[in-house]
């Protein structure tokens, strides 16, 4: 019989919508393709799920995402309405971490909780439930140090940044291990691991590499109704409304209407893809697309991946997107970090204000044809890094927990 695994998330992750849902996806799905059952429970649901016209009045839903894989999704209007609210005020998850550590939880949660194996909380937010079921490997996926967001981000998250830091820094004593994305977590966990117990195995925003390979014909169709020609340049900026996504996406304007003579006369476009704009538009170089249903179409119509951010944590999803993709890739320092890849050998660098003359670079760099054996080069070297079936085999190859997919 095969292992339960329970995950246990905030709110509704497939499809994913964010950088963060990618990370998480991508985990579940490659757990299932190790032999485990996977149940993903969601504590509530996005605004749609409470407004559907096809909805039944049952308070949760559940779907089958693929053999092994099954997400559950709880309707009630106790989380629903609690989310929202909370959501309309800026106020971060914190308050699912206040109801779960004092058992306040939906009945089929704990009816899951019973199930399982070994359970997995999707972020800090979802500590431990108390209960029967504690005496079970629970264990964390760390995306990114909450507590450096919210010391970036605005005035109400700067407030709750002590807060998110002590619930981070009391994750070590929760967990029988926790899987870190990057170098600055595993530090800060390690630092805060008082008994030196945890092994702290990575987990790397990976990606699902077999699933970004689009099918013949893509790249032409979604060009032509971008309106582009084979003498047009592409460039994608993949991102969801997120704080350091959408400072960039700012930035990125200013550059277009700056530099709107160099972008005309090098027939050079940006692509800014995703939930960062609610709705598409085009001005001149930069064609937004709003919220879309699937990412890899897109990565297949561009020709290069553009990562202008400049602050965050942990590491860019959208980079292993760009890889995996097989597109050449203009980054910032910043926007590489928690990987091995080398300037000037694997991506060109750029840093805030110097964008023209690292697209300049990439222009007189070679043609289309060799940029891309160039990016399957970097793939094939980085290719360990990238996947995230690698990724997640070689983490819980490090925990006895997760020996045997079978019992």
């Amino acid at each position: 019989m095969s292992k339960k695994i329970l995950m246990l998330c905030g709110y509704r992750i497939f499809p994913p919508s964010t950088g963060g849902n990618v990370h998480s996806t991508t985990i579940a799905r490659a757990l299932a393709r190790m032999g485990y059952q996977v149940l993903v429970y969601c504590l509530a649901g996005r605004r749609e799920d409470y407004t559907r016209s096809d909805r039944s009045h049952a308070s949760f839903m559940r779907k089958q995402i693929e053999p092994g894989l099954e997400e559950e999704t709880n309707l009630g209007a106790g989380f629903g309405l609690t989310q929202a609210i909370f959501r309309r005020a800026g106020v971060p998850r914190i308050w699912q971490f206040e109801l779960l550590r004092r058992a306040v939880v939906p009945r089929r949660l704990r009816e899951a909780l019973l199930q399982a194996d070994i359970i997995i909380s999707d972020f800090p937010f979802c500590p431990p439930v108390p209960g029967p079921w504690s005496d079970k490997p629970w264990f964390m996926i760390s995306h990114e140090l909450g507590f450096r967001l919210f010391e970036q981000g605005t005035r109400l998250e700067r407030l709750f940044a002590p807060r998110m830091r002590a619930i981070e820094a009391g994750a070590p004593g929760r967990y029988r291990d926790i899987f870190v994305c990057a170098q600055e977590d595993r530090d800060f966990f390690r630092a805060n691991d008082s008994q030196a117990r945890l092994k702290l195995p990575y987990i790397r925003c990976g990606v699902d590499s077999r699933a970004y390979v689009a099918q013949p014909g893509v790249r032409e169709r979604i060009r032509a109704e971008l309106a582009l020609t084979d003498a047009d340049t592409l460039l994608v900026f993949s991102g969801s409304r997120f704080g350091p996504n959408l400072e960039a996406f700012e930035e990125l304007k200013i550059f277009c209407r700056d530099e709107a003579q160099f972008l005309a006369e090098k027939r050079l476009y940006f692509l800014a893809l995703g939930s960062m704009a609610a709705t598409p538009s085009r001005d001149g170089a930069l064609i937004v697309t709003g919220p879309v249903p699937e990412v890899i179409p897109y990565f297949a119509a561009a020709d290069a991946g553009l990562n202008p951010i400049t602050r965050g944590s942990g590491s860019n999803v959208k980079l292993f997107e760009y890889l995996v993709s097989r597109l050449p890739v203009i980054s910032t320092m910043f926007g590489v970090r928690g990987t091995e890849l080398k300037p000037h050998v694997d991506f060109i660098p750029f840093e805030p204000g110097a964008l023209r003359p690292a697209l300049q670079r990439f222009l007189d760099g070679g043609t289309r044809a060799q940029w891309q054996e160039c990016a399957s080069q970097v793939l094939e070297r980085h290719f360990r890094y990238c996947d995230i079936q690698e990724l997640v085999k070689d983490a819980v190859a490090q925990l006895p927990e997760f020996e045997s997919s079978t019992l």
